[in-house]
């Protein structure tokens, strides 16, 4: 729900022999008419704890709701409102949406609102509902967002290509970077559409041997590593020698994935596996420039030598003892893409949706004009 209009001589919660229950859980329950200055016909005492206003305060001010909206939100709340309504008219439906709203301190907190219109058989519908502190819940969501990008960038800047895929056949490839496209001449998105893209890509003279050692590998206890040169054939035809580190690993459901780093090796360097090609992440102590280089060097603006480097074989080899640093790393990009993938569109800020039975649906605002500057009509919240 997002607003309320109307009055009511209605001061109790919907069943007063509730109202223990009611005011002991750590929510805000509350009644209240439609619109933007519709009164609240019963709120809980938890709106103290939840925003620093009273009981008697918050009824007694039908207005209070409406300003304590952060005013970046009320456009959006406000164009939410009308939707609602006539979703929430549908029986069985309730309205969910999240925004934020100030406390008594000034302080921002996220809420869920949870409500659903009741209908009368005679008088004004009102929206009976629940209000939910999801602050840490969103702090968390962002903390998570920024940790991805972070990450991403890292990944997107080092001239090899990092994957996480199931063992063959037909093992799709669930996280492979950029690089692929400037190793193979396919993208990404190809990568992990076609399951057999990476089968197929084997030189005729390699692909036995490679996929032995892959069944291999893949049986062998969690947190083993191995080494693999062969060559792959380019979208043009032409074979390219790689080098594949690899890790036995498991992800978050149980299944075993191989995560690894891919790195064009030139010719003659493949009879040589001991040579040990690294891949460092540079970090310069002065200016604080990153980047990916294949050995230790100067940084490239302000030329001291004083830089710390990351080796990423030492990156994998920790990773094949902690599978948790796996988790945090490949498996946390996959689900977050996932989890992304099935948010609302106008992520972040205010979102909604109407629900019904087992599903729901996403109501979007539409572009308007701040609503301070007309009064909504009679209904609208």
């Amino acid at each position: 729900m997002t607003a309320k209009a109307g009055s009511s001589d209605r001061t109790g919660p919907p069943d007063d022999g509730f109202q223990g229950l009611i005011e002991a859980i750590p929510v805000v329950v509350y009644e209240a008419d439609t619109g933007r200055h519709g009164a609240w016909r019963y709120v809980s005492p938890q709106i103290e704890t939840l925003l620093g206003y009273r009981t008697r305060d918050w009824i007694a001010e039908p207005d209070l709701w409406w300003e304590r909206i952060h005013p970046d939100d009320r456009a959006s709340v406000h164009s939410l409102e009308r939707r609602e309504v006539e979703r929430a008219k549908t029986p069985g439906a309730s309205s969910v949406s999240e925004y934020r709203m100030l406390h008594r301190d000034g302080s921002v907190v996220w809420v869920r609102d949870d409500a659903r219109l009741v209908v009368p058989g005679s008088g004004q519908p009102y929206w009976r509902g629940v209000l939910s502190d999801i602050t840490a819940e969103r702090q968390t969501e962002n903390a998570l967002g920024e940790a991805y990008e972070r990450y991403r960038g890292l990944i997107d800047s080092l001239p090899v290509c990092i994957y996480r895929a199931e063992p063959p056949p037909n093992g799709r490839w669930e996280v492979v970077s950029p690089q692929i496209e400037r190793l193979l001449g396919y993208s990404p998105e190809e990568w992990v559409a076609d399951p057999l893209l990476w089968e197929s890509r084997l030189h005729v003279d390699d692909r036995a041997r490679v996929l032995k050692t892959e069944r291999e590998q893949m049986q062998m206890p969690l947190g083993t590593q191995w080494l693999s040169e062969y060559r792959l054939r380019h979208r043009s035809g032409e074979a390219v020698w790689v080098r594949d580190q690899a890790v036995v690993t498991q992800a978050g459901n149980g299944r075993r994935v191989r995560d690894g780093i891919i790195t064009v090796i030139t010719p003659g360097q493949e009879s040589d596996a001991s040579q040990g090609l690294d891949v460092y992440r540079l970090v310069c102590a002065e200016c604080g420039e990153s980047w990916a280089a294949y050995r230790v060097e100067a940084c490239p603006q302000c030329k001291t030598a004083t830089v710390s480097a990351t080796s990423m074989n030492e990156v994998l080899r920790e990773l094949s003892i902690s599978r948790s640093q796996i988790e945090g790393l490949l498996d946390g990009i996959h689900e977050h893409l996932e989890v992304v993938a099935t948010r609302l569109d106008h992520i972040p800020g205010v979102r909604a949706f109407s629900r019904r039975g087992g599903g729901r649906e996403a109501i979007f605002p539409e572009p308007e004009a701040p609503a301070d500057e007309a009064e909504p009509p009679a209904g609208d919240r």
